[in-house]
C-alpha cells in the first residue's frame, strides 16, 4: 500500500479519534472531510477525489457528528463532502446551521442511492453547495468532481426544476394560523381529510377551506411538500414526525 492510501490516526488536542486521512501530507494541506461512516461508501467516493491528493489536498474521513466539527472548526478545512443521511434525522435543518456556522465551508452533498429530487433539491438550497450523486455514470462524475476542484457549483441537470421551486417556496414567510398548523400537524401524522375533520370537530368543507388557505399561503399544492417546508421552516418537528411514523409503521 502506498502512502497515499495509508491510513493514519489523527490526534487533535487530548482527543485521539479515528479519522483516515489519504493524500497530501506536507504542510499547509487544504484538508477536505468526507463525512460518511460506511467504509464501502467511502472508498467509492475516493476513487474519484483520490488525483487530488496529489494536488495539495488532504482528505480526512470521518464516521461522527463530532470529529466533523472537530474539523470544521481549522481554518485549513475549506471542503466538505457529506453523505446524505450521515446526520441521520438530524438532516432535517442541519445542512442550514453548518453553513451559517462555518460560511468559508464549501458543502458537497453525496449520496450512494437514490434520492427523490426533491430531497435532493432541499439539500441543494440548505447547503448553499452542490450535490453528488454516485449513482450517476463514471464519466459524470467526474466532471463534478472537477466542477467542485475548480470552485463551481454543480449538480445533475434533473434538478434544476425542483431546485427553482424549492428555492420560490423556501423564501416565503408564511403566516398559519394555529388552526391551520394543527391541520398540517394532522396530515403529517398520516392522517386522512374525515379523520382530521372529526379530531377537528369541523365539517369536510370547513376542512378544504383550511387546506386551500394553507396552499394558497405556501404558493404550493402538495400536502407531502407543505410538510417538508414546514419542516424546513420549523414550524412542525422533523423529530415529532418521524417519531409518528416510526409508530405508524410499527402498528
Amino acid at each position: 500500500m502506498s502512502a497515499l492510501h495509508r491510513a493514519i490516526v489523527t490526534t487533535t488536542g487530548n482527543l485521539t479519534t479515528n479519522c483516515i486521512r489519504r493524500g497530501y501530507q506536507g504542510l499547509g494541506a487544504k484538508i477536505v472531510l468526507v463525512a460518511s461512516d460506511n467504509l464501502n461508501v467511502q472508498n467509492w467516493l475516493y476513487q474519484y477525489l483520490e488525483p487530488y491528493g496529489k494536488k495539495g489536498f488532504a482528505f480526512v474521513f470521518v464516521e461522527t457528528e463530532y470529529d466533523f466539527i472537530d474539523y470544521a472548526r481549522k481554518h485549513d478545512t475549506v471542503t466538505a463532502f457529506i453523505e446524505d443521511m450521515f446526520f441521520e434525522a438530524r438532516i432535517l435543518g442541519k445542512l442550514e446551521n453548518i453553513k451559517k456556522d462555518y460560511p468559508r465551508l464549501r458543502l458537497i452533498v453525496f449520496s450512494s442511492v437514490r434520492l427523490s429530487n426533491e430531497d435532493a433539491a432541499r439539500y441543494v438550497c440548505w447547503s448553499g453547495g452542490s450535490y453528488l450523486s454516485l449513482r450517476n455514470g463514471e464519466d459524470e462524475i467526474n466532471k463534478s468532481v472537477l466542477s467542485i476542484f475548480d470552485r463551481q457549483q454543480i449538480y445533475p441537470s434533473y434538478l434544476v426544476n425542483d431546485i427553482v421551486e424549492y428555492q420560490q417556496v423556501h423564501n416565503r414567510e408564511p403566516y398559519l394560523t394555529q388552526k391551520e398548523l394543527e391541520v398540517v400537524r394532522l396530515f403529517s401524522e398520516g392522517k386522512n381529510g374525515k379523520e382530521i375533520a372529526v379530531m377537528l370537530n369541523v365539517c369536510e368543507r370547513t376542512l378544504w377551506t383550511h387546506t386551500q388557505n394553507i396552499y394558497r399561503k405556501f404558493g404550493i399544492h402538495k400536502m407531502t411538500k407543505v410538510i417538508k417546508y414546514a419542516v424546513s421552516k420549523g414550524l412542525l418537528s422533523a423529530k415529532t414526525i418521524m417519531n409518528d411514523k416510526r409508530n405508524s409503521n410499527e402498528n
